[in-house]
């Protein structure tokens, strides 16, 4: 009888043999000549990593910080505290940065050591990991501030932070994309929403930390009110419903009209149009862009199947961004469209916000439509993040396309799951309904009273 190790051995060679078979693209380990000095190598990388010493400590400290409870916050706590903003306060909001965000990585930290071996030692999961635990050590140890010089220091670091982790997003996707068949699709769906919400939570507190220090250090900024264009850090609380929306469709038609030669459906707009609202621009831009974008292009290559073979030269994307610092006035009611509008119709009720895109650019297929907001690979798109190779840093922002710093034609396959993320994060919401043949409705819900929590799960 076959020992009890040696089947356990068998059955992971063969396990390993399969994933070199189908799955050649993967990384994770060098060439083994037999089944033993695989599991030598695994069994020594595994004692490296979690049993020795120095990765024993690091754990306990992390154990602590794991058992910390996350303090979520809402928009109106950040305008409310922001507007009433003096030296102490700012110092108190400097400290409570500098204590959560450890929290909050420590939390996603220890997701990355729950995943499937296999999965962590994937290079661009395990690039990430890396990133983690150096920005947990140096913001662990930066010391209580207790003046202002000390939470300018503070902000230095966090913005070199910041800067390192824009290639958090593409690693990820990549890493993801090619450890697929290694995870359920639920969990690799619940593994990269918790990651991007938790990434997005901490760029709040960091990016509005640093805003509120810059307006403290500007001698013309004015306190007790909203500041410069109804900004309070990176929050407004003048953000026009209508202005939003038109400003999105302009963006995206100046795209498809460079580069398709031809004039773009309109954005009809309607409904509660003048609605003002407080929220974090970025975030309803990103939604609203990546929606838009999605239907006016549809439209274009539904009504015209031969622009599906219009290639992108770098030269459109010079003209593009000629076309932007220009300013060109907005032509988007220009009748000489030969394609059907899209209509985009706000509703203000007495507590959310809801936008409504509906368009006639064919709808999306029975085959494609339970997978539009999954991160994991389907059977009709093995590969869906491979266009992240060309793309090295993200931070998941309009600006990225506005100024050609991510080309406006290359599908990342990313845009429809990071908009739910971003509606989810302040517990608002992103649906679609589609006809196959026809069209999609799509409806974004925010909270207009600013007063929900950050949804972090």
């Amino acid at each position: 009888m076959v020992p009890r190790v040696q089947r356990l051995n068998l059955h992971w060679s063969r396990q390993v043999n399969h994933s070199f078979r189908y799955k050649s693209r993967i990384r994770p380990f060098p060439y083994f000549s037999s089944p033993n000095s695989f599991f030598q190598t695994i069994k020594s990388t595994v004692q490296s990593r979690a049993y020795s010493p120095q990765q024993f400590y690091k754990n306990r400290i992390l154990d602590q910080y794991v058992s910390q409870p996350v303090n979520t916050i809402t928009l109106r706590q950040l305008v409310v505290f922001g507007r009433n903003l003096t030296e102490d306060r700012l110092l108190k909001s400097g400290n409570y940065v500098r204590t959560e965000l450890p929290i909050r990585l420590a939390h996603r930290i220890r997701d990355f050591q729950n995943l499937p071996f296999i999965v962590g030692t994937n290079p661009h999961i395990e690039m990430v990991y890396d990133l983690y635990w150096s920005a947990f050590e140096k913001l662990r140890k930066f010391p209580t501030i207790t003046n202002l010089d000390e939470n300018d220091e503070y902000c230095d670091t966090v913005k070199g932070l910041l800067k390192e982790h824009l290639v958090v997003i593409p690693q990820l996707a990549l890493g993801i994309s090619e450890c697929s068949q290694h995870l359920h699709p639920d969990q690799l769906d619940r593994f990269m929403n918790t990651m991007l919400r938790s990434r997005i939570s901490r760029r709040v507190l960091a990016e509005q930390q640093i805003a509120l220090t810059e307006n403290w250090n500007d001698p013309g900024y004015v306190y007790g009110q909203d500041g410069h264009d109804g900004y309070i850090g990176i929050v407004s609380t003048q953000c026009k419903s209508g202005e939003i929306v038109q400003r999105c469709a302009d963006m995206t038609r100046n795209v498809c009209r460079t580069i398709y030669k031809v004039e773009p459906p309109q954005v009809l707009v309607d409904g509660h149009v003048d609605t003002t609202f407080a929220y974090i621009p970025d975030h309803i831009e990103y939604m609203l862009y990546e929606l838009l974008n999605n239907s006016i292009r549809g439209v274009m290559l539904k009504f015209s199947p031969s622009l599906k073979h219009v290639s992108e030269p770098p030269e459109l994307l010079q003209q593009f961004q000629k076309l932007e610092r220009l300013k060109s006035p907005d032509i988007s009611k220009d009748p000489s469209s030969i394609y059907p509008p899209i209509s985009v119709t706000i509703s203000s009720g007495p507590t959310d916000l809801y936008f409504r895109i509906s368009d006639q650019g064919g709808g999306i297929s029975d085959e494609i439509y339970p997978h539009i907001w999954s991160f994991a690979s389907t059977p009709t798109l093995n590969n869906k993040f491979e266009n992240f190779v060309k793309v090295p840093q993200m931070a998941a922002k309009v600006q990225e396309y506005e100024q050609s710093i991510i080309p406006p034609t290359l599908h990342l396959g990313i845009g429809l799951p990071m908009s739910k993320v971003y509606a989810e994060y302040w517990s608002g919401g992103l649906t679609l309904f589609t006809m196959d043949g026809y069209g999609t409705d799509a409806y974004v819900k925010i909270s207009r009273l600013g007063n929900r929590e950050e949804n972090l799960e």
